[in-house]
């Protein structure tokens, strides 16, 4: 098992070095919008119900799939005044092509609408751990979609706007969360956190996951081009250190979310398209928690 996972990371960090490298971010595009879809795809195929979930799972992912890159040539279209992430760095903001504007400014919305979601509903759902539940409501079929879309938009418009480093040091949040939550909670054990939902995540590995993050936002801010530092610049760095936990709580937040679903669907893993890790929403349900938060704060710090 060790094997084929560390193969699995070594390939993807190998094509996701490639994508970053590369100057034209069609590429990057192209990537996202597949993972994204694949993503809904295991989502839906937990979540919907009847006999032909596999096949409407599967039609609703290839639908979304063409429709980001759709999406993606409409709100990015050449190097011209058209192009929305132009309009964006100059204060008369919505002054784009009138079609890419209203589809930006619709994304936009639904991004603190999941956000929302997210920090307040998800939550609610946790703290209840129905796991016995037999079925699974409309509402996390619809959330399905919504998320797949808030993180493509989050994802691509933080990387094509903002750059490499600016992602990376955004999703550094979510893996240090994840990492040394992973290792704190080995180390020093105690209480599990959600015993019904996931009895290997520990309250100790929780702290430890939340407490580098800390360390992760103070540390970035003094990086040049960093989300710590974009923080920084508006609201101080307490303010920076105060998002940052934010959002490693709701990475983890994202993580119950989906072994909920699962115990609920009676499934180990979302998928077995990555050998060693599962499923693509294995590996990215704290980014997809995460990255519209990001988002909103990224929207609303920029254009002040």
């Amino acid at each position: 098992m060790l094997i084929p996972r560390i193969i699995t990371a070594v390939v993807l960090l190998a094509i996701l070095a490639v994508l970053i490298s590369l100057s034209n971010p069609v590429y990057f595009a192209i990537f996202i919008s597949l993972a994204s879809a694949l993503t809904l795809f295991e989502w839906l195929r937990i979540s919907l119900n009847g006999a032909k979930k596999q096949l409407t799972a599967a039609m609703i992912a290839i639908m979304t799939f063409v429709i980001f890159l759709a999406l993606y040539f409409l709100m990015m279209p050449g190097e011209g005044e058209d192009n929305i992430l132009v309009a964006l760095s100059k204060p008369t903001v919505f002054q784009a092509n009138p079609w890419s504007t209203v589809v930006f400014s619709l994304l936009i919305m639904l991004q603190f609408f999941v956000s929302f979601v997210w920090i307040f509903i998800v939550p609610m759902v946790l703290y209840q751990a129905k796991t016995q539940v037999s079925y699974n409501s409309v509402f996390h079929s619809i959330l399905a979609v919504f998320a797949a879309f808030t993180t493509w938009f989050a994802i691509l418009i933080i990387y094509v706007f903002l750059g490499a480093w600016f992602l990376l040091s955004f999703l550094s949040i979510i893996w240090c969360a994840d990492n040394f939550a992973y290792f704190g909670g080995k180390y020093f054990g105690g209480e599990k956190l959600a015993p019904a939902i996931s009895p290997g995540k520990t309250r100790s590995g929780a702290i430890c996951g939340l407490i580098s993050v800390a360390i992760w936002m103070t540390v970035s801010a003094f990086i040049e081009n960093s989300f710590s530092a974009l923080l920084v610049k508006h609201i101080g760095l307490l303010g920076a250190v105060a998002v940052g936990v934010l959002m490693g709580v709701v990475s983890i937040f994202g993580d119950l979310y989906e072994s909920l679903l699962k115990r609920r669907a009676g499934v180990k893993d979302s998928s077995q398209l990555l050998p060693g890790h599962g499923g693509f929403w294995d590996r990215l349900d704290s980014v997809v928690a995460v990255s519209p938060i990001a988002m909103c704060f990224v929207f609303l710090l920029y254009i002040q």
